[in-house]
Formats: structure tokens, sequence, C-alpha cells
């Protein structure tokens, strides 16, 4: 099953499988996503979810606490959609 992820910061949507990596899915698709290590450790692809659900691959406390998880952040590395879902990289990109 794929579901739809809008980025808001391009305004793309793009499909993403339910056992598939919105990090992944994003830059399969072309989009220029901010990431560094894409296992769940630097922060590079935090995120916030805007709409939706998603669940979460094991990933490192230093890269994201529950307080942030909380509030509504992601990794996009480590998150599979687990509906529709629209985020926005908090990020700067890669250099």
């Amino acid at each position: 099953m794929a579901f739809q992820v809008t980025i808001a910061n391009t305004g793309a949507t793009i499909a993403c499988a339910a056992d598939q990596r919105i990090l992944h899915a994003a830059v399969g698709a072309g989009v220029d996503y901010p990431y560094g290590c894409a296992t769940g450790n630097c922060a590079a692809c935090i995120s916030e979810l805007r709409v939706g659900a998603v669940s979460m691959l094991p990933y490192s406390d230093n890269a994201l606490s529950e307080a942030q998880r909380a509030e509504g952040k992601i990794l996009a590395c480590r998150a599979q959609p687990r509906s529709d879902v629209e985020v926005v990289w908090l990020g700067r990109g890669r250099k």
C-alpha cells in the first residue's frame, strides 16, 4: 500500500509505500530533502509532521528527544507513513 506524502517546503506530493521511509521516497522522487546519516543519528532530516500518522523505526535519542516527538517532530529517515501525510523539513539542507 502506498500513501501520499506532501512536502510543504517544495509543494511536491510523492508516493511512499507503507514499508518505505519518507526520506528515501522523497530523494528517489528527486526532492532535495536535507539529510546527513540517514540512520536516525544526526537529525539533519528533522521534520514537522503537520498532517497524518507515521511509525518510527529505531533512532538515537540524541537526534530526536521525547519532547520533540511530543511536539510533532519526526526524523524523515526513520518515518514510515501510516496515512497520507504532510511534512515540512526543519533542517538546513546539504551543502
